[in-house]
């Protein structure tokens, strides 16, 4: 890790808006970052609205669905 960025709000939505803002301006020069990936995480309609668990990134993000082996 390289950075760590934190955003804070009065309220969930305010505090998601300022994280996405943070994350469009960021510029790291000279390696690959996961800012694409935080993007679509924060973007996400269940996301937003607080409806997730543990499985959200494997089910939401990558769009899998989780496959349980016998």
């Amino acid at each position: 890790m390289i950075a760590k960025v934190i955003a804070h709000g009065t309220t969930r939505g305010e505090a998601i808006a300022k994280m996405k803002r943070a994350l469009e301006e960021l510029v790291i020069e000279g390696i690959d970052t996961n800012t694409d990936f935080l993007l679509k995480i924060i973007s996400n309609y269940d996301f937003i609205r607080g409806n997730y668990d543990t499985s959200f990134i494997e089910k939401e993000i990558r769009g899998k669905t989780l496959i349980r082996k016998e």
